[in-house]
């Protein structure tokens, strides 16, 4: 079978059984792999109803048919359950190697059910997963336990993905930590998977991957990597890196500072992009086979934090760390994402819950008694670092805040919840949705909560490139970010292609402009598979996957009221910076997205029509 393993793995932990499937033609040609795989192994594997973190919840882990394989940036990987933080469906997607050395190790996918009657890992190898104690490793944070299994198997290349304290103590802000700093899984995979006493799934593989065109795939791969190489946005990248991105959003008064009460920072010029790459930057990486080493390493020389190293921040740590929490001290930035890495926290809710503590002590709202003495003022540092361990174990006002801010907020009350930043119960993760009109509907219309990646219409960013706009039809209006013209049309567009990305297992950053575009996909896919595709067809499988996350979270209760914002980003305008008075006029572009889709307004359900014609 070309570019598949051919082979998906159920994994039944309360039995200790292991049953092999074969992945199945109608399964490939409707949903391609990577997200398309896990989303139709969840709506089919997990009940209505379930528990999150009961036995009958499945997590899911899968790859894409170009895994482990030239195509350019094509080594990311899925890990998705329903989530303790939402109720939805959720899943996360990450980098590095894992995710090719689980297809090298002949799988597609893995799904786990029930729960184990005492601490296990999962060790995957060339054809086989077998079900191993893990008692020694419990309590071990994620890089100590990826150290143990390594020793343990004498393989320093064996691939681990597992949870630290975090996901034991099934905190629901929790992802799963691949590789020391590859995270997968916003809103509670980690805890679902310690619900599971699940520690770790290591991974090693020998097997390769079948190609169908070897040539055409080489020449492929190589068109494509002059195409990226060409555009803006890939000079900033290698250069800088995701933190670069800051820059922009507190060029555009979108920076979302003080808990989202501010559009600039004002002591932003600290922890600005450039400054971690002066200062700290020791070199740089890339995942596999991907030509854009986006991903720097990083030193602290000298002072407190002498010593601390970690590697891949992001945009989104900058702002959680940063400007979020009022913090201009660039170190505590950086402890900070490696205390989350360590403890299998997301840092996106993890920075977000503790701004909106830091709001409500501000406002009163809660005093020293309510946190154990912590003066949660903005910008202290040790207090950051103080309570991103008291989340991760679970204690003290550490036990609220790890609930994330649309509980949080039902428990502190007094009208917090005006400024509890989240959507469907996942935290905002980026931009503030004042400064970006798109991003804000796609913000409103995920399906796992608040984020910009599953849209990530960075066309508002200035720039549609041409084959862009014929492919989907959208306006040069588009680029305007203040306009809410077309940009449910566009929303869906871009929800389609990112699925495809995602399908497939090429990151978001590399596929953004041309490289998403599906009529820069098909040849890739003919070459590896064999099989004949029409950029038709591949926009179908996107298609088909936004709706079926959709019809699994009607069925777990949502309703059209959850597809909206956060009361600041609605009613209360910018007070400062190039976005200053301006709120999000989500209504016209959320009736237009509904339209675009052939979803009922009322009941939030695609059409019968709509279902007949994605087979579902």
């Amino acid at each position: 079978m070309y570019g598949y393993a051919g082979r998906i793995a159920i994994v039944d932990l309360t039995n200790g059984r292991v049953a092999y499937e074969e992945p199945g033609e109608g399964l490939i040609r409707e949903y391609l792999g990577g997200i398309g795989f896990l989303t139709r192994l969840l709506y089919d594997l997990i009940p209505a109803g379930a528990d999150p973190l009961g036995p009958d919840n499945v997590l899911v882990f899968a790859n894409g048919p170009v895994n482990g394989t030239l195509v350019p940036s094509s080594n990311r990987w899925m890990v998705g359950a329903k989530s303790p933080a939402t109720g939805c469906i959720v899943s996360g997607n990450a980098g590095g190697l894992w995710g090719a050395e689980l297809k090298w190790a002949g799988f597609d996918a893995l799904a786990i059910t029930g729960k184990a009657a005492k601490p296990c890992y999962l060790l995957v190898r060339d054809g086989r997963v077998e079900i191993l104690p893990a008692a020694d490793l419990w309590g071990k944070d994620t890089w100590e336990t990826e150290a143990i299994l390594q020793d343990r198997s004498g393989d320093p290349d064996l691939r681990v993905a597992c949870i630290g304290r975090a996901g034991e103590n099934l905190v629901p802000l929790t992802c799963v930590i691949g590789e020391k700093v590859h995270a997968g899984g916003r809103g509670g995979t980690g805890a679902v998977m310690g619900s599971k006493n699940l520690k770790a799934v290591a991974v090693r593989g020998h097997g390769g991957v079948k190609i169908a065109d070897p040539e055409t795939l080489l020449s492929e791969a190589k068109r494509l990597i002059e195409m990226l190489t060409g555009e803006y946005h890939y000079a900033r990248y290698r250069n800088i890196g995701s933190p670069k991105g800051t820059t922009l959003y507190q060029k555009m008064g979108g920076v979302g500072a003080y808990n989202w009460q501010r559009g600039v920072f004002d002591k932003f010029d600290t922890i600005e992009g450039d400054n971690y790459k002066d200062r700290y930057s020791v070199g740089s990486s890339a995942c596999g086979c991907c030509p854009l080493p986006c991903w720097r390493k990083y030193l602290i020389k000298e002072g407190p934090f002498a010593g601390e190293w970690t590697e891949a921040i992001e945009n989104s740590t900058v702002q959680c760390f940063g400007t979020r929490v009022g913090n201009a001290d660039p170190e505590v930035v950086l402890v900070a994402h490696n205390l989350c890495d360590k403890h299998s926290l997301d840092e996106i809710s993890v920075g977000v819950s503790i701004a909106f503590a830091m709001e409500c002590w501000q406002k009163g709202i809660i005093t020293a008694k309510d946190t154990g003495g912590l003066e949660l003022k903005w910008g202290a540092g040790d207090v950051i670092l103080r309570l991103i361990d008291m989340i991760a174990n679970d204690e003290g006002i550490g036990r609220i805040l790890g609930q994330g801010v649309k509980r949080m907020a039902e428990q502190f009350g007094h009208e917090s919840d005006r400024f509890a930043y989240h959507v469907k119960g996942l935290e905002i993760s980026t931009v503030d949705p004042r400064a970006y009109q798109g991003w804000a509907l796609g913000y409103a219309v995920s399906a796992r909560g608040a984020d910009h990646m599953r849209a990530y219409a960075s066309w508002e960013f200035g720039d549609i490139p041409e084959e862009t706009r014929e492919e989907a039809g959208l306006p040069e209006t588009m680029t305007d970010r203040f306009s809410t013209a077309g940009k449910g049309r566009g929303v869906a567009y871009s929800e389609h292609i990112r699925a495809i990305a995602d399908c497939l297992e090429m990151c978001k950053t590399v596929t953004r402009q041309k490289l998403g575009l599906t009529r820069n996909q098909v040849g890739i896919l003919r070459a590896v598979t064999g099989r004949e595709w029409t950029k038709e067809e591949l926009m179908r499988v996107g298609e088909r996957k936004v709706n079926l996350e959709r019809l699994f979270n009607l069925r777990e209760g949502l309703t059209p009221a959850d597809d909206t914002l956060p009361w600041r980003a609605l009613h209360e305008p910018l007070a400062d910076g190039p976005s200053a008075g301006r709120v999000v006029d989500l209504e016209p572009m959320l009736a237009e997205y509904y339209a675009v889709r052939d979803w009922d307004r009322t009941t939030g359900r695609p059409s019968a029509a709509k279902l007949k014609e994605l087979n579902l």
